[in-house]
């Protein structure tokens, strides 16, 4: 099988010293790409060394709502210029509404710099939402999205905000969460979303498979995810691997 795991995040003080022998068990275990996403401006650098590092690693630029500074208004002048050197998405942004600090207002002015940047460079954007689906809504709507769209990771949304997400353009990932087979709108939504506007993510370091809860998490785990997707959706893991990783080399032009 070929997988994508589409949202990861190596760049990790956990993982270093043993990013080595991390990627060589992604690809044992049939990662073909991993995209890693920076979530401050200081990573941007990283990340894009650790693609050149690494021929399976992808990057993606951006600024997470939690790490907003107010010094990152200025840095997204050079995103740009950044993200031409080669990354294949602006992320990770978004808004978290269960936070209190940065404030929300801070947090959509930073997510409409990056939307009409990736709109500017048509890349796809990786976005992180929580309690503010509505609101991200309503930015979508007035921003607009890149032709390539987007994509919301480790989705938690309702069918029906993924049916409108979906109108609007975007896709979805979702990784760990899919192991804890507890959730029957979960379950719902992810029989909406496959096979189209589906994707496997690990979120590497963090929300681990719950086999592997309290250990280092990596994206080799990405073969729990897939097993609890098959669970759910009653198909074979070779289909499952085969659609989602067709999604995401359209969606982020991956290459062959």
């Amino acid at each position: 099988m070929r997988l994508v795991d589409v949202h990861c995040h190596l760049e990790s003080g956990l993982y270093e010293g043993r990013l080595d022998s991390i990627i060589e068990e992604a690809e044992a275990a049939g990662l073909v790409k991993l995209i890693t996403c920076a979530i401050t401006p200081g990573q941007w650098e990283l990340s894009r060394s650790l693609g050149e590092r690494y021929p399976s690693v992808a990057y993606a630029l951006g600024v997470h709502p939690w790490y907003i500074r107010e010094s990152d208004f200025d840095a997204l002048e050079s995103l740009p210029e950044a993200a031409l050197r080669g990354a294949v998405a602006i992320g990770e942004a978004g808004l978290d509404r269960k936070v209190e600090t940065p404030h929300f207002d801070v947090q959509l002015r930073l997510l409409t710099r990056q939307l009409i940047i990736a709109r500017q460079l048509n890349l796809p954007v990786i976005l992180h939402c929580r309690g503010a689906y509505n609101e991200l809504i309503t930015c979508l709507r007035h921003v607009g999205l890149p032709e390539s769209g987007g994509i919301i990771h480790s989705f938690s949304g309702s069918l029906e905000i993924a049916n409108e997400l979906m109108r609007l353009g975007m896709s979805f990932s979702m990784g760990g969460v899919l192991t804890y087979r507890n959730s029957k709108k979960r379950n719902e939504v992810l029989k909406r979303i496959y096979p189209d506007h589906f994707m496997l993510e690990t979120d590497s370091p963090d929300i681990p498979p719950v086999e592997v809860k309290g250990a280092l998490h990596v994206p080799a785990n990405i073969l729990y995810n897939l097993r609890a997707a098959a669970e759910i959706l009653g198909e074979p893991e070779e289909k499952i691997a085969e659609k989602t990783t067709s999604n995401a080399f359209s969606m982020f032009h991956l290459g062959g």
